[in-house]
């Protein structure tokens, strides 16, 4: 796997998932040193505007119950990164 670095600071290290919807990989944040998961929208619906509102939609969602349930992966930031991709970053 050629090297990917999300934002200049989220490193991959491993894919470790796909779905019909987006891929989710294994990273380093280079600022804080910390492992994270970065589910990233499949290209081909990032300029679909029903597929971007139903990404932000679960990634709010995770949110919310990240807040009331210390187990699950919490939502450290949703944001549009280099090349239009559309992130979650999770902790």
């Amino acid at each position: 796997m050629e090297e990917l670095v999300f934002g200049r600071r989220y490193r991959v290290t491993e894919k470790i998932g796909s779905g019909g919807m987006a891929e989710v990989y294994k990273a380093v944040d280079e600022v804080l040193g910390r492992t994270v998961a970065i589910k990233v929208l499949h290209s081909r619906y990032a300029s679909d505007a029903a597929f971007v509102a139903r990404f932000r939609q679960e990634a709010q969602a995770a949110a919310n119950l990240s807040r009331r349930t210390p187990r699950m992966a919490r939502l450290r930031a949703e944001s549009e990164v280099v090349r239009a991709d559309l992130l979650a970053i999770f902790e």
